[in-house]
């Protein structure tokens, strides 16, 4: 019987790679020592992918190739020589962020199969469209969805030749995949460079709530939900872990296999998941899955949960009993050991047939040429109050500004009143947000469609695609993590993209050599409170508490919050719902970069700046009248200088960090 589902299962090192192969997985995902998002994970040698490739092709195992992070222009040649190295190997695929990476793998690399990585973040049609254009075969979706969110998409996959891949069990993270940047602001290491320090499971102060762990959630388990799945027409069931044990995967990847085994084979659901309890978890929600997204998905421990899981089930209270069951429970998991160990001895047992090789010649890189601009940048202004509005109208102000303003999260909703706000202000251009699901992208389909703006920013690829397709000019977002010249060379090309942000995640060092292509603008986000961490779940159940146990659809569009958070070292961050957007975190001080301007003004089309009201540490001393006039003289030759010196007092404390380290 041909099963409906393939298997996914991580492999951060040889030995978890094995491990999943005796445990029945259909396939594997790995990295390499670079490249990849879990540099945390030991990975593999070139040479040790090589050796697994007979082994998991005689037990029917696909092996995928993780390169799933942000490029910088300085490793493009590196990663070339690295992709004509796979691309003789029999790996089954290659699991992409980077769209840069993506174009180069599609004009070179044909014979590789391309799938993007859940660091996309995809979540609607649009994406969808968008990497399929690109050659991908199949699409990771954003964890934070539910299943009635995930079934159109797995049918509109269908329909357009690409297949959907659901994480099914391991660790959920608090915000959406390529939209934090928290551990990147904090200690440099990014999660779009697979360098996450997972800030989200720090200790912090006590909260009004009494947690200490009030950003940590409990572990993903679709286990029970497998008709779901397979009623929306999934394909892959994707297990997370590659920087967890071999037991660990082992366990995990077994139980699956005789879950699908169970249903697939005698329409039986197994209903027993004390196995699953025995290795790491932090206990298990499937509330993203269900649609039912509840305080009950946190846990204030972000450590092991396994002992604790067993010692409630025996309604142990004293400590004597609690440590006889951590005992056993450690027991249990030794004696998992010895049996992966037993079944992975008689695994390598096994004859295997020789690495085969394809005879292809190398692809070289062609030399990019930068087109410079030939005028000074402009001043564009995004604003996000109803109030601010009339700055846009002020004649006292600057000429060439232009004014963007923040289309909601909630555009289903908002859909009426926001066409008749462009309406009646005509000099406003739309600026999308980074998360779109469901009704919210249709909406914004319908938006531009409806005012048809000269312009607009969109921090959502599937709003660009759409965007292209309604022929409008439209100019990638700073969230769309943009850090190379073939992102830029793709965005143009493959989806007629006018223009982009160059990521406020990399240095001025690494992006002074990214070449522009023609009539492609540069952009960049100058001052701004920077969202640090984007979710989908209340951040306020944990912290200050909500009467709602659980989010409700009227919840994105009308609840506006805010309160700090302090972690243990003493640093604080700012959480803040804004009415019509989601949950964020943003860093406890405004990001300003003045050195930009002296060192790199001449890269950029257009510097931005964002005059959204969140509430953080920076003493603002100039009314949003004069900071739009200190920012416009900042780009004027004869006042740079005085207005820099005038910026630097007037607004303080704030950080421009990260443009100095980089990735």
């Amino acid at each position: 019987m041909t099963s409906q589902f393939e298997l996914l299962a991580p492999g951060g090192d040889l030995a978890s790679i094995h491990a999943a192969i005796a445990a029945g997985a259909d396939a594997i995902y790995c990295g390499l020592g670079r490249f990849n998002a879990r540099n945390r994970a030991e990975n593999l040698t070139l040479e040790q992918l090589k050796a697994v490739l007979p082994l998991a092709h005689q037990h029917q195992c696909k092996i995928f190739v993780t390169l799933n992070i942000m490029l910088l222009e300085s490793e493009l040649n590196a990663v070339v020589k690295l992709l004509n190295q796979l691309m003789r190997i029999e790996i089954d695929g290659v699991i992409i962020q980077d769209l840069g990476l993506a174009y180069l793998l599609k004009q070179y690399y044909p014979m590789l199969d391309l799938h993007g990585s859940t660091q996309l973040n995809s979540h609607n049609c649009g994406q969808i469209q968008l990497l399929q254009q690109l050659g991908c075969s199949r699409v990771n979706l954003s964890r934070e969805l539910s299943i009635d969110e995930i079934k159109p998409l797995a049918q509109f996959g269908l329909q357009h030749d690409v297949k959907m891949e659901v994480f099914v069990h391991g660790s959920y993270c608090i915000g959406f995949s390529g939209l934090c940047y928290m551990s990147s602001l904090r200690n440099g290491a990014s999660g779009n460079r697979g360098r996450c320090s997972q800030p989200c499971r720090d200790t912090y102060q006590t909260t009004a709530m009494g947690v200490k762990h009030p950003l940590n959630m409990k572990d993903n388990s679709a286990y029970l939900d497998l008709p779901l799945l397979a009623d929306a027409g999934v394909y892959s069931l994707k297990v997370e872990g590659r920087i967890k044990k071999p037991h660990y995967v082992y366990t995990v990847v077994q139980q699956w296999r005789k879950q699908l085994n169970s249903y697939e084979q005698r329409g039986q659901l197994l209903t027993d998941t004390s196995v699953l309890y025995k290795v790491f978890n932090r206990d298990f929600s499937d509330g993203y899955l269900s649609g039912n997204i509840h305080r009950q998905m946190f846990i204030d421990n972000p450590r092991n949960h396994a002992a604790e899981h067993f010692a409630n089930l025996a309604n142990v209270s004293n400590e004597t009993d609690r440590q006889r069951i951590k005992v056993q429970v450690y027991d249990e998991n030794t004696a998992i050991m010895r049996q992966v160990d037993a079944a992975v001895a008689k695994l390598l047992a096994e004859p295997v047939s020789e690495p085969s090789q394809r005879k292809i010649a190398d692809v070289h890189l062609p030399k990019l040429h930068d087109h410079a601009i030939k005028q000074a940048a402009t001043l564009s202004v995004l604003l996000s109050s109803p109030a601010d509005i009339a700055l846009s109208e002020t004649a006292a102000l600057p000429e060439n500004l232009q004014f963007y303003w923040q289309v909601p999260a909630s555009l289903a909703r908002d859909l009426t009143a926001t066409i008749a706000l462009f309406q009646r202000h005509p000099q406003l251009l739309p600026w999308f947000p980074a998360v779109l699901i469901g009704d919210n992208y249709d909406a914004a389909i319908t938006l531009l469609q409806t005012i048809k703006p000269r312009t607009l920013v969109s921090n959502n690829s599937g709003v660009g695609f759409a965007a292209q397709q309604l022929g409008l000019h439209w100019q990638a977002g700073p969230m769309m993590n943009i850090s190379n010249s073939y992102s830029l060379l793709c965005l143009q090309q493959e989806f007629g993209a006018s223009g982009a942000f160059i990521s406020n995640e990399i240095a001025g060092f690494q992006m002074k050599h990214i070449k522009r292509p023609a009539n492609f603008r540069l952009a960049y986000m100058l001052y701004q409170p920077w969202a640090l961490l984007t979710s989908r779940q209340c951040l306020f159940q944990q912290t200050t508490g909500c009467r709602k146990q659980k989010i409700s659809k009227s919840c994105l569009p009308k609840c506006a919050k805010a309160t700090t958070l302090t972690n243990e070292n003493g640093e604080p961050y700012r959480i803040q719902k804004l009415a019509g957007q989601h949950n964020a975190i943003y860093g406890n001080e405004h990001f300003m970069n003045l050195a930009l301007v002296r060192e790199h003004a001449d890269m950029f089309n257009e510097l931005f700046i964002d005059l959204s009201d969140i509430d953080t540490a920076t003493n603002i001393g100039l009314n949003k009248a004069e900071l739009i006039c200190q920012f416009a003289a900042l780009l004027d030759e004869t006042q740079c200088e005085q207005a820099i010196a005038l910026l630097s007092q007037q607004i303080s404390p704030t950080t421009e960090g990260q443009y100095h380290a980089g990735l």
